[in-house]
């Protein structure tokens, strides 16, 4: 039904499982090596006034961008656009305007609860090997802890300073058990709900920071988080090895996109 209703609609496609992609043996700190080209082509770059990027997020459809929903809570449309099919996040392949964002109504800014948002743009996207949509979970789907997923961003490389790269960040992270997650960030007063997905490497610092936002957390091309938030411990601040990031879990809210993603 859900995979009908998708075709229907034009904009999900269900994802069959891809393979996840060679990462070699060389993985950096917090945000990891240079991604290639055309590799994630549905990561975009939320940037304001066409100049400073932000946030992450996802081609969803030819009219849609997905992020979180902290990415537009307080932003004005007219300053966001899409940087689409790059790794360059000042070379875009093509850049997209924001024309309306749709903030999940149950979002709470102040615990960061249904952390999800769509962003309408315009031009339409133009799919090509540079730009694709998504994947998507099925409805309620589950991820199995310790399976490999991929963060992607342009988030910062180091946690101490501002600086953030030019070129598209991937990391090799794994899915935290459920419960250990929950119980991790309740010791430092950060709530994590059933529709949120944890990650993390437990052994070195990699993972999200500043600027990953909105980002996707992906298998293959299936989109199974949003990057919501994380613990910044003081030194060094992000991709802990002790507190998971907390994601939000896209199998959550199928029934959302759908009802909202109108072409």
């Amino acid at each position: 039904m859900y995979t009908l209703m998708l075709s229907v609609l034009g904009l999900l496609t269900v994802s069959q499982g891809r393979e996840i992609g060679d990462f070699g043996p060389n993985l950096r700190v917090v945000n990891g090596i240079d991604a290639n080209v055309g590799e994630f082509p549905f990561q975009v770059s939320l940037q304001r006034n066409g100049r400073q990027h932000y946030c992450g997020g996802s081609v969803l459809s030819a009219n849609y961008v997905i992020t979180a929903g902290h990415c537009v809570y307080g932003e004005e449309v007219e300053e966001v656009s899409a940087f689409a099919g790059t790794i360059n996040k000042q070379e875009p392949h093509s850049v997209h305007q924001a024309i309306e964002f749709k903030l999940h109504e149950q979002y709470n800014p102040k615990n960061l609860a249904n952390d999800i948002a769509l962003i309408k743009v315009e031009p339409p996207f133009e799919f090509s090997e540079l730009v694709a949509p998504v994947e998507f979970p099925y409805p309620h789907e589950e991820i199995a802890t310790n399976t490999p997923v991929v963060l992607t961003g342009w988030g910062r490389l180091i946690s101490s300073t501002s600086a953030t790269p030019l070129i598209l960040q991937k990391a090799l992270i794994y899915v935290a058990d459920q419960e250990f997650c929950r119980v991790k960030n309740a010791e430092v007063r950060q709530m994590v709900l059933k529709t949120n997905i944890c990650a993390y490497n437990s052994n070195v610092r990699r993972g999200q920071c500043n600027g990953d936002s909105g980002g996707p957390l992906s298998i293959g091309r299936k989109l199974v988080g949003i990057v919501s938030f994380s613990y910044k411990e003081p030194n060094p601040m992000c991709a802990s090895t002790t507190y998971p990031g907390v994601y939000t879990r896209v199998s959550e809210y199928i029934d959302w996109i759908v009802a909202h993603a109108t072409v």
